[in-house]
Formats: structure tokens, sequence, C-alpha cells
């Protein structure tokens, strides 16, 4: 099947092919609204049913969502 998003390749274009999309789709140095986007138009090119939670999971690994401290970073003399 082709790839509806332009994005997504085409071999990933299954429906059995989710967890490769998401990991595909969260390495993807992109803002969340449109990984979020792109996951929705290959999930409607497959016939996949997204659940809430595969949605949060690609949407906030954009590139604008705040990330939470590591364990490094929080660590006492850290700062600055």
């Amino acid at each position: 099947m082709e790839s509806a998003t332009g994005i997504i390749s085409e071999d990933l274009m299954y429906p059995t092919k989710i967890s490769e999309v998401m990991a595909f789709l969260q390495a993807a140095p992109i803002r969340g609204a449109r990984k979020r986007e792109i996951f929705f138009g290959w999930s409607r090119a497959v016939g996949v049913k997204l659940t809430g939670s595969q949605f949060n999971a690609v949407y906030l690994s954009g590139i604008d969502m705040v990330q939470p401290a590591t364990p490094a970073e929080l660590a006492p003399g850290s700062g600055s």
C-alpha cells in the first residue's frame, strides 16, 4: 500500500506495524501536533483504531513538549 502520509515508509503501511510506526514517530524530531496528524492519517489509511494512550505516547514525544528532568539533573549540585 502506498503511504498516505508521505512520511511513513510504505513498508510500515500495515495494521500489524503499529509498534514500528509509533517508534518511528516518537524518534522523529517533529512537533507533537504534527506527529498526531501523521499518526491519525496512518491509522485511517490502514484501518487501525488508536487508543488514547497510543495517541498520547506519540503526541507527547514532540520536540515542543517539555521533557521531565532526569535523575542526574535532579541531583544536588547539578544546577548552575
